[in-house]
């Protein structure tokens, strides 16, 4: 349980280091929102296979196209793999890159260029540090102008963890702009049984007045502190009041509680920890959050074995969450201005190896979009006839991620500036006009 009695520094950061400064020391001050788009990213850690999912090829050899079948969708001409039947209905809403590659062969390397656009890394396993670039919700807290008692980034339902002594994998925080501009983290499984986020949750018997009063005396006891340069101080003390807001307010708690939504629903998504992850993603943008960033299990789609049973165990939850998401933002109004990033850090290899499964393959692969202005039922970019190279329009993650900030209201070629106030563009990239709607 959360007790604003012993609140302290520690306690605050942990809960969400939200920025919600009006001015960045770090970021860019002047940056322009100009529309109220939200986003969700659903980053499928360990690399799916374009092959066997989003971009088939029924006419190659069979070492090649796979053991699945194809399947028609809504779009004429458009075909995914046999394991999407909810995506291929919905696939009207649907923008499929076929055409996405980088250089980087390594989980970590190929995760950090997805979340930012970055080439500037070596192609190994490494941890994240304090000059990496920020990753998209990173980016967002940095920005934000107003002051709000919701987040503006949201991760969950953990961190993107490598084995090492911090865990930390590149590319989810903040980076250069600073710890304080870390997503917030909402932790665990949204499909068990118990699911109440302990940092969110009220003391038993601690009613929103009394929380108030502790709050003020934690806050007497802060002004003692002569720890914190007067920067910092001022930047908790804003901490400390949005983590009370947080609690108090009722808007994020009222997200997380999923037992608000009909069993109909909840079973639509798939009552498992990819399916309510995915509804508590929309929950949370309906309370005002911007971005919410789904993070698979760690390298959960790595296949370089037995693909066909793992891919029949694990693909169908997805589909299923995926689709219903799309459906259900559509349902309500929201898919315009709700941008749906479906991606993983790169594909698989065209051939099939000699333990049934597919290797790293950055060369082609492909990322679905859905909503956010983004023109459905579209195929942008092609691979060659064995999708192990890119036929026509190639497309970076920095370009995903230039159109992502473009759809946003925010432009791509914001200024950002590093803790030794050093200018890094928001993202090299080219917004993809051809698929906006």
């Amino acid at each position: 349980m959360w007790d604003f009695g012993e609140l302290d520094r520690r306690a605050v950061l942990k809960l969400g280091a939200l920025s919600l400064l009006g001015k960045s020391a770090f970021g860019s001050p002047d940056a322009e929102v100009t529309n109220n788009r939200s986003c969700i990213f659903l980053h499928l850690q360990g690399g799916p296979s374009h092959i066997d999912l989003w971009d088939p090829k029924p006419a190659a050899v069979a070492e090649i196209r796979g053991s699945f079948q194809t399947i028609e969708t809504t779009v004429p001409d458009l075909q995914f793999g046999d394991l999407l039947p909810g995506s291929a209905k919905v696939a009207d809403k649907l923008c499929v890159i076929r055409s996405m590659t980088h250089r980087f062969t390594n989980h970590i390397a190929g995760t950090y260029i997805t979340l930012t656009g970055s080439n500037n890394q070596r192609d190994t396993d490494r941890e994240a540090h304090g000059d990496d670039f920020p990753g998209p919700g990173a980016v967002l807290n940095a920005l934000q102008q107003k002051q709000s008692s919701v987040p503006r980034s949201v991760s969950l339902p953990n961190w993107l963890s490598i084995p090492g002594p911090s865990n930390r994998m590149p590319g989810q925080y903040a980076g250069f702009l600073g710890s304080v501009y870390d997503p917030f983290l909402v932790e665990g499984d949204p499909a068990a049984k118990e699911y109440r986020p302990l940092s969110l949750t009220i003391p038993k018997g601690l009613d929103p007045q009394r929380m108030g009063e502790r709050l003020s005396l934690a806050k007497q006891l802060e002004f003692k502190t002569e720890m914190l340069e007067e920067d910092l101080a001022r930047r908790f003390d804003h901490l400390q009041k949005s983590a009370y807001e947080l609690v108090v307010d009722g808007k994020v708690r009222h997200a997380l509680d999923l037992n608000q939504e009909p069993d109909s629903l909840r079973n639509r998504y798939g009552r498992n920890r990819f399916g309510q992850s995915l509804l508590l993603a929309r929950r949370l943008v309906e309370a005002g959050v911007q971005f919410v960033g789904f993070n698979e299990f760690n390298q959960k789609w790595d296949t370089h074995g037995g693909l066909n049973g793992r891919y029949k165990q694990i693909v169908p939850e997805m589909d299923q969450a995926f689709s219903a998401l799309v459906e259900d933002l559509s349902d309500r109004g929201m898919l315009d201005n709700t941008l749906v990033v479906n991606t993983g850090e790169f594909g698989r290899t065209p051939t099939i190896n000699g333990n049934a499964g597919r290797d790293h393959w950055p060369n082609v692969y492909s990322t679905v979009l859905a909503g956010g202005g983004i023109r459905g039922g579209s195929v942008y970019g092609t691979s060659d006839s064995k999708g192990g190279e890119v036929h026509s329009n190639p497309i970076s993650p920095a370009d995903v991620l230039s159109t992502l900030w473009h759809q946003l209201g925010i432009d791509h070629k914001t200024e950002l500036r590093d803790r030794l106030n050093r200018p890094m563009l928001l993202s090299d990239g080219r917004v993809i006009r051809e698929i906006l709607g």
